[in-house]
């Protein structure tokens, strides 16, 4: 039985090279994963792990979570319904309280995803709803960044994701990820026969996706921009974002620089995972940042200045 140990810390980089381990194995055989020294995880790892964990259970592959006992985090992975979302139900040594405006636990991605983006945007930017809120455009922000990337799930992957965010007061960051166990960027290209995917790598694909008006899906004219918009706001806003699928991941820097890169170690996520980190106070401007994305990308006209003189 191949046995998956976590470390203290898991990274999105990390997590997949793990992934990568398991699969070495026969497709079939259970996998362990021993929780025993985790001591602190991401969002990443929040939403990538059931996505996992439910990909292996449908294609008839056992997975046994152990080490839970030893584990320094096991309430609150109880808490935040991570177990749950595993396929896990244990009992809990602590009373439930409500987490409405104290905290998100992980959701799966479903219609209608614009539900969800309030939730978590209601939980981290409250009272953001009014427009005259000091909140407002972080609330903004956290409904256009969950609702793009659930559809982009709800229609794409022809998978199930999940989606998982934390606020740290220390730093006054907040990180927020949606992964999906679905057929990833390149394979939904392929699917749809564009031909200038045949023969392209898994980042190549990740940074086709990220051009304006790329998609696997017909209909509206301003089609595959969600993904585009997302990384010039979240640039803007001096944050970070990474895309990763298959064996390519993409990392947009507060530059809007694209570091484009395969995975190490034989890392590959069977799937789309999009993670992001952004400061709170930064998104003050939202509306602004959102209109010079669209601009930048083309997707509006520049605004044409026009000076009357009177004699």
């Amino acid at each position: 039985m191949p046995r998956l140990a976590l470390p203290s810390r898991v990274t999105g980089i990390h997590l997949v090279s793990l992934f990568a381990h398991a699969q070495e194995s026969d497709d079939r055989s259970p996998i362990e994963i021993d929780f025993s020294h985790l001591e602190h995880v991401t969002p990443v790892f929040l939403a990538a792990v059931p996505a996992t964990i439910e990909r292996w259970k449908a294609g008839g592959r056992p997975v046994v979570l152990s080490g839970l006992e030893a584990c320094k985090i096991t309430s609150y992975l109880q808490r935040m319904d991570f177990l749950d979302r595993c396929g896990v139900h244990r009992a809990e040594d602590f009373q439930r309280r409500s987490a409405s405006g104290r905290f998100v636990p992980v959701r799966p991605v479903e219609q209608p995803v614009e539900e969800l983006a309030k939730e978590v945007a209601a939980c981290f930017a409250p009272g953001g709803e009014d427009f005259e809120h000091a909140n407002a455009g972080f609330f903004d922000f956290l409904v256009y960044a969950v609702t793009e990337m659930g559809n982009n799930i709800l229609q794409h992957s022809c998978g199930r994701g999940f989606a998982a965010v934390q606020s740290s007061r220390a730093d006054g960051m907040v990180r927020l990820a949606l992964a999906d166990n679905g057929c990833g960027i390149l394979k939904s290209f392929q699917r749809v026969e564009l031909p200038w995917s045949m023969g392209m790598s898994h980042e190549a694909a990740i940074l086709k996706a990220m051009e304006p008006r790329v998609s696997c899906k017909s209909g509206e004219p301003n089609e595959g921009v969600g993904l585009t918009i997302l990384a010039h706001v979240v640039s803007q806003m001096k944050g970070w974002l990474m895309v990763a699928s298959g064996s390519g991941m993409v990392q947009v820097t507060p530059r809007c620089e694209k570091e484009a890169m395969a995975l190490p170690e034989g890392g590959s996520y069977e799937g789309t995972l999009v993670a992001l980190t952004v400061r709170r106070s930064s998104a003050a401007q939202f509306g602004e940042y959102l209109h010079n994305a669209k601009i930048d990308k083309g997707l509006l006209p520049v605004a044409q200045r026009h000076a009357t003189f009177w004699t």
